[in-house]
């Protein structure tokens, strides 16, 4: 159920044109899930674009629109609170990321955009400070998206940013006469990985890491295990180009596997526009999988040994639901809290002011999915610009529910009142490890069945999710143990616990 007005989020998306007049328009609004106050309650930081001469055809004088930093109040509503905490941004934004750089306990923001990139620093009273110049991390590249991870396994939080194209606005050779310059028709950006040197600073490691691959248009990034050796490897999407498998050596050194490993194209051996991964375990057998939501044909990688990816697309049924659709925010979500991974797609169409419906397809446990909007309520017959897309539990209720961003529109916070099954969410504390345990590797038994999940940053397309790691139990009312395997390499097992709780977690 929608329930932004009553909730109180009041943002919309400033376009400044009255029509999608090229590519750099085309993307929308981006949203991070994040508790920025430490009271336990997932508050939202919304990205606007505004008027950007070259871009945007807006009168003179237009004042750009701030962000939005909206406060969870605990009880259904948030208040904004961008003034106080002076975090209104600049610049025509598209991307945040949202993590700890500093290990202070307080989460930090980063805005990706069109231009100078901010970085803003949580002071823990409630108010943020820009530190971008102090900490040399204000990239002036077409920022999309970001994200903070540990590269090098040192313990503190690198910060990649994924560039997308050098826009030229008075490039007209091309020949769509209801539509604008693909993505080919622009030199694509590199992308940048700025290494924490641990003082407040970062280091450019982009050229000697191996991130900066020539010829590519980045849309965003994806940070997991993909191999399960016990480091982050990154997964990019790009724009009419071949996505990219960034392997990990454990040192924060990145090589290609894209190709080898079979994610590099659909499954008709296209490059079509790819927007953003999802990242989770659909088919129950511990091996992460990856979801593309593609301008065209999508792709459903399911790994087998995280060295090689079968595309199962079409065999899941996602191909058929899907196909007709532009598919831009996607998200593995766990719905009615069965123990399987759920898909949730924000459709849009990328070159018209018009409106498709969005998707909720349901898991049947074994990585095949029908259509359950009947089962996701009204919202799913509605005609809208989607975007990005979040999952969260915002009134921390156990049952997980959705954000969907627009172009020119407000954003669409979806209640979940529908999920019916036990539940458990972890609030991870490192010690040891970073201070938000990013990179620990979870399982969890209960009900005869074991379920695995990982400790890392939920990015999404222009965003990031919750960051807090939930399980659907299914009727198991207890926990018979969890296992967490910290990135610092201890090893925590709790026993017997109850279900139907968010449960922190301190690594010993």
């Amino acid at each position: 159920m929608d329930v932004s007005a009553e909730a109180g989020l009041n943002f919309v998306h400033q376009f400044c044109d009255s029509r999608i007049a090229n590519i750099v328009q085309s993307n929308g609004a981006g949203v991070a899930v994040l508790d920025y106050d430490n009271d336990g309650w997932m508050d939202l930081y919304f990205t606007n674009s505004g008027p950007l001469d070259g871009v945007t055809h807006h009168p003179p004088g237009t004042r750009r629109e701030p962000n939005r930093l909206y406060r969870n109040l605990g009880n259904g509503k948030f208040e904004d609170v961008t003034v106080k905490a002076g975090v209104a941004g600049a610049g025509y934004g598209l991307g945040v990321a949202a993590g700890d750089y500093d290990g202070d306990g307080y989460t930090d923001l980063y805005l990706a955009n069109v231009g100078p990139n901010i970085l803003y620093r949580n002071k823990g009273d409630g108010t943020f400070e820009d530190v971008t110049a102090k900490a040399r991390v204000g990239d002036k590249g077409c920022g999309i998206s970001a994200v903070f991870f540990d590269a090098d396994g040192d313990g503190k939080l690198d910060l990649f940013v994924a560039n997308y194209l050098t826009f030229d606005p008075d490039y007209k050779l091309y020949f769509n006469p209801d539509g604008y310059p693909g993505p080919l028709a622009y030199k694509g950006e590199l992308n940048v990985l700025y290494r924490n040197k641990g003082d407040g600073t970062f280091e450019d490691v982009s050229e000697r890491s191996g991130v900066q691959i020539k010829g590519h248009r980045a849309m965003s990034v994806a940070v997991a295990d993909l191999d399960l050796d016990g480091d982050f490897d990154l997964y990019l999407c790009n724009d009419a180009t071949p996505n990219i498998y960034l392997l990990n050596d454990g040192k924060g050194h990145f090589t290609d596997a894209a190709l080898k490993a079979g994610v590099a194209f659909n499954a008709l051996g296209e490059a079509a526009g790819s927007m953003t991964a999802a990242v989770g375990d659909c088919n129950g057998d511990r091996w992460p999988d990856i979801l593309v939501s593609r301008l065209g044909y999508g792709s459903l990688y399911c790994g087998k040994n995280g060295q090689v990816f079968d595309d199962r697309m079409m065999v899941s049924g996602l191909g058929e639901l899907t196909a007709q659709f532009v598919g831009w925010g996607c998200n593995f979500i766990d719905f009615d809290n069965d123990g399987d991974q759920d898909v949730f797609v924000a459709i849009g169409d990328a070159h018209h002011m018009v409106g498709w419906e969005s998707l909720l397809l349901e898991n049947d446990g074994n990585g095949n999915f029908t259509n359950a909007r009947e089962k996701g309520g009204a919202f799913f017959d509605a005609k809208l610009r989607g975007r990005g897309s979040v999952t969260l539990d915002f009134n921390n209720d156990g049952r997980m529910d959705l954000l969907m961003t627009g172009i020119a529109d407000r954003p669409f916070l979806l209640e979940n009142r529908r999920a019916s099954g036990q539940w458990l969410t972890l609030h991870l504390e490192g010690t040891q490890s970073n201070r938000e345990g990013s990179g620990a590797h979870i399982k969890v038994t209960a009900g005869g069945r074991e379920f695995f999940a990982q400790a890392r940053p939920q990015s999404a397309f222009l965003g990031q999710s919750d960051p807090r790691i939930h399980f659907g139990l299914g009727t198991a009312d207890r926990v018979d143990a969890i296992e967490i395997r910290w990135p610092a390499g201890g090893v925590q097992t709790l026993r017997d616990v109850k279900a139907g709780q968010i449960v922190k977690i301190k690594e010993p």
